[in-house]
């Protein structure tokens, strides 16, 4: 029966026994049964299938596209052995008992498959998560490449992966995966889109196994999603999380005005020199654009470049020559004939950006890794006294303190993810900007030598070290690994 509009449905599938016993895996089924529970828990109706062969597996997803119909949320799940051929990834079944290509093609469920019967089913929202490419003999004989391949997905759906192309993800030497642990810590945080729950999941992943396993997302959603049914958690808005929102509004927006509406909630914030800087360089209102060429300019890369000085071409500016005849009236001392200036411009500031945001995200992930380690003695302690409780009345209250105290650790992490997931997210889109735009010769010294007001000749070391990493990480901009976190590993003190 076709599903209501406002159904949330899951198939979750979990191969761990295998033909082969060499192809056994511990934790699939255990994944299945975990995520099956948080899933009910906000309101999804779950399809289990474990330990399924390829025609059993393709039968479930028949029926699973058929109750999706319409849903308001449809949510594909698959633990266990996937491996990619042909620009393919394929989900080996529990019959897979051959050795060739052709083996592991009539054995498996194909990515293809999964992605045809989402779109046909049309939901709100379709997510796919792939928990697969568990180590595998198959690369190892060079059958197939190892891991999985990168595959286009569709208006409506976001496809995550446990790993990124080509690698491996760990099974876990718990009870879960190391993707599927992360899912668990973070699908219940109330009123979380499913973007930035993935965004912690994927943050999770990289800090616990030190950059060894790096998941990645690409979607194409339209509008917000919220996985958790919870209440959400009421409290005062963190600060922070609060600055970072409205400065990146503020950045967008460009203007002086816009700057000035951000110093005045924060006169003293972290980004208070660049909007400063901002306000300092006078606007004309008209502008001469006769003249101005950019014929051999990059039209992707001079927008990007102009947004990131505060001067982004909006629905009915003069296009890219009128933001450039306004940024050299802006600068008198320029001839026009050569735009050299406006690039190293903005990459200082986006340097200078990238250090702000990178020295609060340091910060606050030393101290999430904290509030874990104090939250998991203290959940440890209050299981303990709620043993204790159990038998003896007059611990009443200890259990009421320790579980208050709980409640505050957890309140407390919350609050840290919450700037986190700010920080991180615009981090990853000055990266992502700035890679469009950055001059190939550019180092740290553009922050001192193109840097205007307040900010020019007051760089410290911490700043300068900050700069420096992250024009790193937009050299090692890979598009294979977009929508993955890799770089933050680089923000968390090993110990």
């Amino acid at each position: 029966m076709a599903g209501l509009a406002d159904d949330r449905i899951a198939l979750l599938l979990g191969n761990s026994d295998y033909d082969r016993p060499e192809l056994d895996l511990a934790n699939p089924v255990n994944d299945v049964r975990a995520l099956s529970a948080a899933l009910e828990r906000n309101g999804f109706v779950v399809i289990e299938a474990t330990d399924l062969d390829a025609t059993a597996m393709r039968a479930a997803l028949v029926d699973f596209g058929e109750q999706a119909r319409g849903a308001e949320m449809a949510l594909f799940f698959y633990a266990g052995h996937g491996v990619q051929f042909g620009g393919d990834n394929l989900l080996v079944g529990t019959d897979f008992n051959g050795s060739d290509v052709a083996d592991i093609e009539r054995a498996s469920l194909t990515m293809t498959e999964i992605r045809e019967a989402m779109i046909a089913a049309a939901p709100r929202a379709g997510l796919i998560l792939l928990d697969a490419c568990r180590d595998t003999p198959f690369a190892d004989t060079g059958t197939v490449d190892p891991g999985l391949v990168r595959t286009s997905g569709g208006v409506g759906l976001l496809i995550a992966y446990s790993t990124d192309p080509g690698n491996v993800a760990y099974d876990g030497a718990g009870e879960n995966s190391v993707f599927t642990t992360a899912l668990l810590d973070n699908i219940d945080t109330p009123g979380l889109d499913v973007r930035l729950m993935l965004g912690r999941v994927r943050q999770e992943v990289v800090l616990d196994t030190f950059g060894r396993q790096v998941p990645w997302v690409e979607e194409a959603l339209i509008g917000e999603h919220v996985l958790s049914t919870m209440s959400p958690t009421t409290g005062p808005a963190d600060d922070v999380t609060e600055e970072v929102r409205i400065w990146r509004a503020a950045y967008a927006g460009g203007s002086p005005a816009a700057m000035q509406s951000y110093l005045e909630a924060y006169p003293q914030g972290m980004f208070a020199d660049m909007a400063w800087d901002r306000i300092s360089v006078p606007a004309r209102a008209n502008v001469d654009t006769r003249g101005i060429d950019l014929a051999g300019e990059d039209p992707a890369a001079l927008a990007a470049a102009l947004a990131t000085v505060g001067l982004p071409v909006q629905p009915g500016d003069d296009g890219l020559t009128g933001m450039v005849a306004l940024y050299l009236s802006q600068h008198p001392e320029l001839d026009g004939q050569d735009l050299d200036p406006l690039y190293n411009e903005a990459a200082a500031r986006a340097m200078m950006l990238a250090a702000a945001t990178a020295q609060r995200m340091r910060t606050d992930l030393v101290a999430l890794r904290s509030v874990d380690r104090l939250l998991e003695v203290s959940l440890d302690a209050l299981g303990q006294i709620e043993a204790i409780a159990a038998g003896n009345p007059d611990a009443a209250p200890v259990l009421e303190q320790a579980r208050q105290d709980v409640y505050d650790i957890e309140l407390s992490r919350e609050r840290i993810l919450e700037r986190l997931d700010q920080s991180r997210s615009y981090y990853q889109e000055i990266i992502d900007s700035t890679a469009v735009f950055l001059p190939a010769d550019a180092t740290i010294a553009l922050i001192t030598t193109e840097m205007t007001g307040s900010t020019q000749g007051s760089v410290e070391q911490r700043v300068s070290d900050d700069a420096e990493l992250f024009l790193k990480h937009v050299r090692e901009t890979d598009p294979s690994r977009k929508g993955s976190y890799s770089w933050i590993i680089d923000f968390l003190q090993q110990d």
